[in-house]
């Protein structure tokens, strides 16, 4: 029989549901509840993945009612979303407008921005990374070239997830439930005459992208650009971010997107992985074998 495992020691602030009275009483500007809010955002900066709300007080040494209006306010702010169904929360991408839980994807931008770089100068081709926040993809991170297009695509831009290269490899390793939650169940609304608009199709797509690792859209974001996007693991083994590589399709032949983008995505978004802690199970099997 297996030991109960112990709680997580708390992170801050005492296990009381009093203020903290020497803060108040050696600062008389002190607010006790933006200190809690920002203690409940706080919990998210080493969590990967979401958190119901007994995690959260377990981790701050609350009760388990406590967290709850600090949560809802947040929630209803666009800090922190809650997933269906289910009662677990995350941090959104808003949460960097505070710099607290989304100062995690600080390093991953900083790991990722020379392997971007090299990307984009081995393939000749504009370069992105890009995180999930609902059923939008938010663009962290790029490394660009000219391209003779209306795409302005640059860091901050957010566009839906169904209609991007990054969007569909994150959306493949998501449950279908959350797929479904974001998706609906009608059909996907079309951006161009090549977009996949029926949703067991669009569902059979994400089923390859998720099986083969990789996800190459043919002119159904833009008509006459085409794109190939991989995703980036964290140490956990959770998909965290998505990178990709576009071009016009003049340049992005069947060939040179067989031979030279797509291994060199997957190459970099590999190298990505690895950069935070991410090793693959027949690695990791491998090295138990050694």
């Amino acid at each position: 029989m297996k030991p109960t495992p112990e709680a997580p020691p708390p992170l801050t602030p005492p296990p009381t549901d009093e203020p903290d009275s020497g803060e108040a009483d050696k600062n008389p500007y002190w607010v006790e509840a933006l200190a809690q809010g920002l203690a409940v955002l706080r919990v998210f900066e080493t969590e990967h993945g979401s958190l119901t709300l007994t995690d959260i007080a377990q981790r701050l040494g609350w009760n388990r009612a406590r967290p709850f209006r600090y949560v809802q306010t947040l929630e209803r702010l666009g800090y922190l979303s809650r997933e269906e169904p289910g009662r677990r929360y995350r941090p959104t991408s808003l949460t960097m407008s505070l710099g607290y839980a989304y100062l995690s994807r600080l390093s991953l931008i900083e790991l990722a921005q020379p392997v971007l770089n090299q990307l984009r100068t081995t393939v000749n081709a504009s370069v992105h990374m890009g995180l999930l926040d609902g059923g939008e993809l938010v663009y962290v991170a790029n490394a660009r070239i000219p391209l003779p297009t209306a795409i302005n695509i640059h860091v901050g831009s957010r566009t839906p997830a169904y209609a991007t290269s990054i969007g569909r490899i994150l959306l493949a390793y998501l449950s279908p439930e959350a797929v479904d939650a974001i998706l609906g169940t009608g059909p996907i609304p079309a951006m161009t005459a090549n977009s996949t608009s029926d949703p067991v199709a669009f569902r059979q797509m994400l089923a390859r992208a998720r099986r083969d690792g990789y996800v190459f859209n043919d002119q159904e974001f833009h008509l006459g650009v085409r794109s190939v996007a991989a995703p980036v693991f964290d140490a956990a083994g959770q998909v965290v971010a998505g990178i990709n590589a576009t071009a016009m399709t003049h340049a992005f032949t069947d060939e040179v997107v067989r031979d030279a983008v797509l291994p060199a995505v997957c190459a970099a978004a590999g190298e990505i992985s690895r950069g935070l802690g991410f090793v693959k199970p027949e690695a990791a099997a491998a090295q138990v074998r050694d």
